[in-house]
Protein backbone atom coordinates (compact mmCIF):
# COMPACT_ATOMS: atom_id res chain seq x y z
CA UNK A 1 0.00 0.00 0.00
CA UNK A 2 1.08 3.45 -0.58
CA UNK A 3 1.65 5.59 2.26
CA UNK A 4 2.97 9.23 2.99
CA UNK A 5 6.49 8.16 2.78
CA UNK A 6 6.76 6.52 -0.64
CA UNK A 7 4.03 8.22 -2.59
CA UNK A 8 6.21 10.76 -4.06
CA UNK A 9 8.69 8.02 -5.62
CA UNK A 10 5.35 5.84 -6.82
CA UNK A 11 4.73 9.30 -8.69
CA UNK A 12 8.01 9.56 -10.31
CA UNK A 13 7.87 5.30 -10.79
CA UNK A 14 4.43 6.10 -12.63
CA UNK A 15 5.77 9.45 -14.76
CA UNK A 16 9.02 7.71 -15.80
CA UNK A 17 7.08 4.50 -17.25
CA UNK A 18 4.44 6.37 -18.62
CA UNK A 19 6.38 9.38 -20.21
CA UNK A 20 9.85 8.44 -19.80
CA UNK A 21 10.22 8.10 -23.41
CA UNK A 22 9.41 11.57 -24.17
CA UNK A 23 11.23 13.25 -21.08
CA UNK A 24 13.20 15.50 -23.94
CA UNK A 25 10.03 16.00 -25.64
CA UNK A 26 8.33 17.51 -22.50
CA UNK A 27 11.16 18.97 -21.01
CA UNK A 28 11.81 21.14 -24.18
CA UNK A 29 7.52 21.89 -25.00
CA UNK A 30 7.91 23.33 -21.24
CA UNK A 31 10.80 24.36 -20.00
CA UNK A 32 9.72 27.76 -20.74
CA UNK A 33 6.71 27.42 -18.09
CA UNK A 34 8.81 26.48 -15.07
CA UNK A 35 8.57 29.28 -13.02
CA UNK A 36 11.91 28.58 -11.29
CA UNK A 37 13.81 28.07 -15.11
CA UNK A 38 16.31 31.20 -14.74
CA UNK A 39 16.56 30.78 -11.23
CA UNK A 40 21.48 29.93 -10.65
CA UNK A 41 20.86 26.70 -8.62
CA UNK A 42 22.70 23.37 -8.88
CA UNK A 43 22.43 21.46 -11.79
CA UNK A 44 21.23 18.07 -9.94
CA UNK A 45 18.85 20.43 -7.75
CA UNK A 46 17.43 22.94 -10.73
CA UNK A 47 16.71 19.15 -12.74
CA UNK A 48 14.66 17.41 -9.72
CA UNK A 49 12.90 21.19 -9.26
CA UNK A 50 11.55 20.87 -13.01
CA UNK A 51 10.64 17.59 -12.70
CA UNK A 52 8.59 17.98 -9.36
CA UNK A 53 6.95 21.42 -11.04
CA UNK A 54 6.36 19.06 -14.09
CA UNK A 55 4.97 16.37 -12.08
CA UNK A 56 2.92 17.90 -9.59
CA UNK A 57 1.75 21.30 -11.33
CA UNK A 58 1.63 21.25 -14.59
CA UNK A 59 -1.55 20.11 -16.61
CA UNK A 60 -0.94 18.50 -19.73
CA UNK A 61 -3.01 18.97 -22.70
CA UNK A 62 -3.38 15.78 -22.98
CA UNK A 63 -5.03 14.44 -20.38
CA UNK A 64 -6.09 17.64 -18.95
CA UNK A 65 -4.80 16.44 -15.25
CA UNK A 66 -1.30 16.73 -13.74
CA UNK A 67 0.86 13.81 -14.46
CA UNK A 68 0.01 13.10 -10.52
CA UNK A 69 -3.61 13.84 -10.88
CA UNK A 70 -3.62 11.16 -13.15
CA UNK A 71 -1.36 8.47 -10.41
CA UNK A 72 -3.84 8.98 -8.97
CA UNK A 73 -6.75 8.44 -10.92
CA UNK A 74 -5.07 5.20 -12.06
CA UNK A 75 -3.63 3.61 -9.12
CA UNK A 76 -4.89 0.79 -7.37
CA UNK A 77 -2.77 0.93 -4.61
CA UNK A 78 -3.88 3.88 -2.95
CA UNK A 79 -6.58 4.58 -0.30
CA UNK A 80 -9.75 6.97 -0.64
CA UNK A 81 -7.58 9.36 1.52
CA UNK A 82 -4.39 9.02 0.10
CA UNK A 83 -6.07 9.66 -3.15
CA UNK A 84 -7.48 12.51 -1.87
CA UNK A 85 -4.46 13.88 -0.54
CA UNK A 86 -1.94 13.76 -4.05
CA UNK A 87 -5.11 15.44 -5.81
CA UNK A 88 -4.13 18.38 -3.58
CA UNK A 89 -0.52 18.42 -4.09
CA UNK A 90 -1.13 20.70 -6.98
CA UNK A 91 -2.15 23.67 -4.77
CA UNK A 92 1.63 24.55 -4.41
CA UNK A 93 2.56 27.68 -2.19
CA UNK A 94 6.41 29.52 -3.58
CA UNK A 95 7.18 31.73 -0.82
CA UNK A 96 9.90 32.88 1.46
CA UNK A 97 9.12 31.43 5.01
CA UNK A 98 9.90 31.56 8.65
CA UNK A 99 10.47 28.90 10.49
CA UNK A 100 8.62 30.18 13.58
CA UNK A 101 9.02 26.67 15.98
CA UNK A 102 10.03 22.94 15.31
CA UNK A 103 8.56 19.59 17.30
CA UNK A 104 10.07 16.22 15.99
CA UNK A 105 9.68 16.47 12.09
CA UNK A 106 6.73 18.99 12.47
CA UNK A 107 7.55 23.21 11.61
CA UNK A 108 5.19 25.88 12.04
CA UNK A 109 6.50 28.33 9.12
CA UNK A 110 5.26 31.71 8.35
CA UNK A 111 4.74 32.94 4.92
CA UNK A 112 6.94 36.36 4.85
CA UNK A 113 4.16 37.39 1.62
CA UNK A 114 1.26 36.36 3.03
CA UNK A 115 1.87 36.05 6.72
CA UNK A 116 0.05 32.99 6.93
CA UNK A 117 1.03 30.40 9.02
CA UNK A 118 1.61 26.57 7.87
CA UNK A 119 2.18 23.33 9.74
CA UNK A 120 4.76 21.77 7.47
CA UNK A 121 6.01 18.03 7.45
CA UNK A 122 10.13 17.29 7.15
CA UNK A 123 10.68 14.22 4.90
CA UNK A 124 13.60 13.32 7.39
CA UNK A 125 15.26 14.49 10.47
CA UNK A 126 16.78 17.88 9.61
CA UNK A 127 18.87 20.52 11.53
CA UNK A 128 16.26 23.35 10.49
CA UNK A 129 15.27 25.21 13.28
CA UNK A 130 13.58 28.38 14.48
CA UNK A 131 14.77 32.08 12.69
CA UNK A 132 15.61 29.88 9.72
CA UNK A 133 14.00 31.29 6.17
CA UNK A 134 13.51 29.09 3.78
CA UNK A 135 12.58 29.96 -0.01
CA UNK A 136 10.50 27.11 -1.74
CA UNK A 137 7.39 25.44 -2.10
CA UNK A 138 5.01 23.80 0.04
CA UNK A 139 1.68 21.65 -1.25
CA UNK A 140 -0.75 20.31 1.60
CA UNK A 141 -1.17 16.79 2.25
CA UNK A 142 -4.40 16.11 4.64
CA UNK A 143 -3.65 17.84 7.67
CA UNK A 144 -0.50 19.27 7.14
CA UNK A 145 1.66 20.42 4.25
CA UNK A 146 4.42 18.89 2.74
CA UNK A 147 7.56 20.28 1.23
CA UNK A 148 7.74 20.58 -2.96
CA UNK A 149 10.92 21.77 -2.68
CA UNK A 150 13.58 24.17 -1.10
CA UNK A 151 16.01 26.22 -2.98
CA UNK A 152 17.67 27.77 -0.30
CA UNK A 153 17.70 28.36 3.61
CA UNK A 154 19.67 31.00 5.66
CA UNK A 155 19.35 32.13 9.23
CA UNK A 156 18.32 35.65 10.23
CA UNK A 157 21.08 37.66 12.18
CA UNK A 158 18.40 39.17 14.66
CA UNK A 159 15.55 37.55 15.83
CA UNK A 160 12.53 40.25 14.38
CA UNK A 161 9.56 37.76 13.90
CA UNK A 162 7.25 38.42 16.48
CA UNK A 163 5.61 35.15 16.20
CA UNK A 164 8.74 33.74 16.91
CA UNK A 165 8.92 35.23 20.31
CA UNK A 166 5.69 34.03 21.24
CA UNK A 167 6.46 30.50 19.78
CA UNK A 168 9.38 30.27 22.29
CA UNK A 169 7.17 31.75 25.25
CA UNK A 170 4.65 29.06 24.67
CA UNK A 171 7.36 26.18 24.37
CA UNK A 172 8.87 27.32 27.26
CA UNK A 173 5.31 27.19 28.88
CA UNK A 174 4.23 24.00 27.99
CA UNK A 175 7.85 22.24 28.30
CA UNK A 176 7.38 23.40 31.94
CA UNK A 177 3.60 21.68 32.50
CA UNK A 178 5.47 18.54 30.82
CA UNK A 179 7.55 18.71 33.56
CA UNK A 180 5.08 18.01 36.33
CA UNK A 181 5.92 15.34 38.38
CA UNK A 182 4.03 12.69 38.77
CA UNK A 183 3.62 9.11 40.81
CA UNK A 184 2.03 5.54 39.46
CA UNK A 185 -1.23 6.67 42.01
CA UNK A 186 -1.53 10.66 40.76
CA UNK A 187 -4.88 11.82 40.93
CA UNK A 188 -6.68 13.95 38.56
CA UNK A 189 -7.27 16.68 40.86
CA UNK A 190 -3.40 16.61 42.22
CA UNK A 191 -2.40 17.30 38.46
CA UNK A 192 -5.09 19.65 37.36
CA UNK A 193 -4.12 21.98 40.47
CA UNK A 194 -0.52 22.42 38.53
CA UNK A 195 -2.53 23.28 35.54
CA UNK A 196 -2.53 27.13 34.47
CA UNK A 197 -5.67 29.07 34.66
CA UNK A 198 -6.46 29.40 31.20
CA UNK A 199 -6.05 25.26 30.35
CA UNK A 200 -8.45 25.00 33.74
CA UNK A 201 -10.93 27.65 31.69
CA UNK A 202 -10.73 25.85 28.74
CA UNK A 203 -11.58 22.03 29.94
CA UNK A 204 -14.20 23.68 31.96
CA UNK A 205 -16.11 25.75 29.10
CA UNK A 206 -15.49 22.40 26.65
CA UNK A 207 -17.48 20.57 29.63
CA UNK A 208 -20.14 23.08 29.87
CA UNK A 209 -19.56 24.25 33.40
CA UNK A 210 -20.52 27.25 35.18
CA UNK A 211 -18.25 27.70 38.38
CA UNK A 212 -16.34 30.56 38.71
CA UNK A 213 -12.97 29.58 40.70
CA UNK A 214 -10.65 27.41 39.45
CA UNK A 215 -10.55 25.46 42.62
CA UNK A 216 -14.43 24.34 42.02
CA UNK A 217 -13.71 24.48 38.47
CA UNK A 218 -11.18 21.46 39.09
CA UNK A 219 -13.71 19.51 41.58
CA UNK A 220 -16.30 19.78 38.79
CA UNK A 221 -13.91 18.55 36.01
CA UNK A 222 -13.03 15.55 37.66
CA UNK A 223 -16.71 14.25 38.85
CA UNK A 224 -17.26 14.82 34.94
CA UNK A 225 -15.03 12.95 33.59
CA UNK A 226 -15.25 9.98 36.04
CA UNK A 227 -19.46 10.16 35.96
CA UNK A 228 -19.38 10.81 31.98
CA UNK A 229 -16.16 8.78 31.05
CA UNK A 230 -18.11 6.11 28.87
CA UNK A 231 -19.83 8.95 26.78
CA UNK A 232 -16.54 11.03 26.51
CA UNK A 233 -14.99 8.24 25.30
CA UNK A 234 -17.58 6.85 22.94
CA UNK A 235 -17.29 10.17 20.92
CA UNK A 236 -13.25 10.14 21.04
CA UNK A 237 -11.55 9.13 17.77
CA UNK A 238 -11.05 5.15 17.10
CA UNK A 239 -6.88 6.49 17.05
CA UNK A 240 -7.10 8.33 20.52
CA UNK A 241 -9.17 5.08 22.13
CA UNK A 242 -6.31 3.06 21.10
CA UNK A 243 -3.47 5.52 22.75
CA UNK A 244 -5.67 5.20 25.31
CA UNK A 245 -5.87 1.39 25.40
CA UNK A 246 -2.33 1.23 25.05
CA UNK A 247 -1.25 3.38 28.04
CA UNK A 248 -3.63 0.59 29.99
CA UNK A 249 -2.26 -2.66 28.51
CA UNK A 250 0.87 -1.09 30.09
CA UNK A 251 -0.55 -0.19 33.11
CA UNK A 252 -1.93 3.74 33.03
CA UNK A 253 1.11 5.13 32.11
CA UNK A 254 4.06 4.46 29.68
CA UNK A 255 7.67 6.38 28.63
CA UNK A 256 6.69 9.07 26.02
CA UNK A 257 8.38 7.95 23.20
CA UNK A 258 6.34 4.48 22.92
CA UNK A 259 3.64 6.96 21.89
CA UNK A 260 5.52 7.87 18.77
CA UNK A 261 3.25 6.41 16.35
CA UNK A 262 -0.01 8.58 17.76
CA UNK A 263 0.34 12.75 17.11
CA UNK A 264 0.52 14.73 19.45
CA UNK A 265 0.31 18.58 18.02
CA UNK A 266 -0.30 19.99 21.27
CA UNK A 267 0.05 23.98 22.02
CA UNK A 268 0.13 25.86 25.45
CA UNK A 269 -2.56 28.29 23.97
CA UNK A 270 -5.23 26.49 22.42
CA UNK A 271 -6.23 27.41 19.12
CA UNK A 272 -10.22 27.57 18.93
CA UNK A 273 -11.66 25.37 15.69
CA UNK A 274 -8.09 23.69 15.44
CA UNK A 275 -8.08 19.96 14.48
CA UNK A 276 -6.27 18.33 17.60
CA UNK A 277 -3.95 15.43 17.15
CA UNK A 278 -4.72 12.03 18.84
CA UNK A 279 -2.56 12.56 21.83
CA UNK A 280 -3.50 16.00 22.02
CA UNK A 281 -7.23 15.43 22.02
CA UNK A 282 -6.75 13.23 25.16
CA UNK A 283 -4.65 15.71 27.02
CA UNK A 284 -7.49 18.47 26.42
CA UNK A 285 -10.38 16.01 27.36
CA UNK A 286 -7.92 15.32 30.91
CA UNK A 287 -8.09 11.35 29.88
CA UNK A 288 -4.10 11.91 29.59
CA UNK A 289 -1.06 13.61 31.14
CA UNK A 290 2.37 14.10 29.83
CA UNK A 291 4.96 14.67 32.61
CA UNK A 292 7.58 13.48 34.34
CA UNK A 293 8.10 10.28 36.38
CA UNK A 294 10.78 8.20 38.25
CA UNK A 295 12.12 5.16 37.12
CA UNK A 296 14.80 3.91 39.29
CA UNK A 297 17.35 7.15 39.78
CA UNK A 298 16.33 8.57 36.37
CA UNK A 299 13.23 10.83 35.68
CA UNK A 300 11.77 10.47 31.65
CA UNK A 301 8.89 11.80 30.13
CA UNK A 302 5.74 9.88 30.08
CA UNK A 303 2.40 9.71 29.12
CA UNK A 304 -0.01 8.68 32.27
CA UNK A 305 -3.57 8.57 32.88
CA UNK A 306 -4.71 9.70 35.94
CA UNK A 307 -5.80 6.78 38.62
CA UNK A 308 -9.40 7.34 38.77
CA UNK A 309 -10.26 6.67 35.06
CA UNK A 310 -8.15 3.53 35.00
CA UNK A 311 -10.60 0.91 35.80
CA UNK A 312 -13.06 2.31 33.94
CA UNK A 313 -10.99 2.41 30.77
CA UNK A 314 -9.84 -0.99 30.91
CA UNK A 315 -13.39 -2.37 31.52
CA UNK A 316 -14.51 -0.31 28.15
CA UNK A 317 -11.65 -0.88 25.79
CA UNK A 318 -11.51 -4.58 27.24
CA UNK A 319 -8.07 -4.19 28.00
CA UNK A 320 -6.16 -6.66 30.07
CA UNK A 321 -2.12 -5.42 31.46
CA UNK A 322 0.46 -6.99 30.19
Amino acid sequence: MITEDNVNQAIFDYADEKYGERSEELFQRYIDEFPEKDWDLPEELWSNNFLAWLFFEKVLPETGMTIAEEFAQNSHDLSPEMKENVLQMKNMIRSKFIVISKKDLFLNMKDMKTKKVYKVKLPAPSPVSPNNMITGRIHPFGDHYCFSSVFTISTSPLILDPDILMSAYENEGLKKIESILLRKGSSLQSILNKYPAHWIDWMSKHYGLKEKLKKEKIQRIETKIVDDLPQIVLELPEKSREALAFCIKQGGFVKYGQLKGYDDDMDFFWKEGKTLSTIGLLRQKGLMVVGKMAFGDRQFKVAFIPVEIREGLRSMLKVNEG
